[in-house]
């Protein structure tokens, strides 16, 4: 035996988001059939339910209504709570009569609920619009200035004054660098629940992944210099940072090509790029960790 619930129990179960993305769907049109619906409804139900104890009557005329096209006048003056008083109700049809004019005056609150909604919707898209573009610039501002950031490490290097606090704080450059990819692939991964989502265009997604590249060449750039300098920046830190940061561009890269975002050849140009890149950091994580395990087996020995 199938489960069963009582009124109370529907109604709790019942989940508002869901009932507020069914109103988002009503158009007008779905509205006026459902309108139209009930204005015939009720006519027919006045005219083959009416009986000698309930009845729609002529007021001028002094009769009973015996005539669907007047019956679903009378619906219509009902629903519409225009009222002429030419056809008046009897018996439980003053019920009905009662029943139809709440589901006409219902109609007309989503009717005018619509409207007020059409124009809510016209400025909150231009609102989500201007904070969407602002947030896509803002990201590809970010990682202008991680690599801006490194540029000046590397200033430093050349110059020969670069300190071993500054090499230890390398990470922290590191650190912007997974907190905007991550934001990144949150930006790539939303679910369609939302009603205002947008969706990035094929132009910003390759100037967002092309930055993001970028500052993984400067990166590259700056560990090959540290250890051609052998300055030793290898923090526990840093290199889980690194590794964790080059775990999140496979992520992005993988949801780009996963939801079409790309150009198969676009895509297939900036796979390659990336593992040439993240192959060429590979190399100088372990190039940089070789003295360290080195010096540490000669003072074990």
């Amino acid at each position: 035996m199938g489960k069963t619930y009582s009124l109370g129990e529907f109604f709790k179960h019942l989940n508002k988001r869901d009932v507020e993305t069914w109103f988002d769907k009503v158009t007008f049109t779905r509205i006026l059939l459902i309108w139209v619906f009930i204005i015939v409804f009720f006519g027919g139900l006045y005219f083959y339910t009416s009986n000698n104890f309930s009845y729609l009557w002529y007021a001028r005329l002094g009769r009973q209504v015996n005539s669907l096209q007047d019956s679903i006048y009378f619906s219509f003056v009902t629903a519409t709570t225009t009222g002429f008083g030419d056809i008046t109700p009897v018996g439980y049809f003053k019920m009905i009569a009662i029943f139809e004019v709440i589901m006409g005056l219902l109609l007309l609150a989503v009717v005018t609920s619509k409207l007020v909604s059409i124009k809510q919707n016209t400025i909150l898209n231009e609102v989500y619009d201007l904070s969407f573009t602002e947030k896509v610039n803002r990201l590809r501002s970010s990682f202008l200035l991680f690599r801006q950031n490194l540029g000046r490490v590397m200033v430093r290097i050349d110059e020969g004054n670069i300190r071993n606090r500054e090499v230890n704080d390398i990470y922290i450059h590191i650190s912007s660098l997974e907190d905007s990819l991550s934001e990144v692939i949150s930006l790539y991964g939303r679910s369609d629940t939302n009603h205002f989502r947008k969706n990035v265009d094929p132009v910003n997604t390759e100037l967002i992944l092309s930055s993001a590249i970028h500052s993984f060449e400067k990166l590259n750039e700056l560990l090959t210099m540290m250890n051609q300098h052998h300055l030793e920046w290898r923090r526990e830190i840093t290199v889980k940072l690194i590794l964790h940061t080059m775990s999140l561009n496979d992520q992005l890269l993988g949801k780009l090509v996963e939801s079409g975002a790309l150009i198969e050849s676009t895509a297939r140009d900036f796979k390659a790029r990336c593992n040439e890149i993240m192959n060429a950091l590979k190399a100088n994580i372990q190039t940089s960790t070789q003295p360290a395990i080195s010096a540490e087996k000669k003072t074990t020995v």
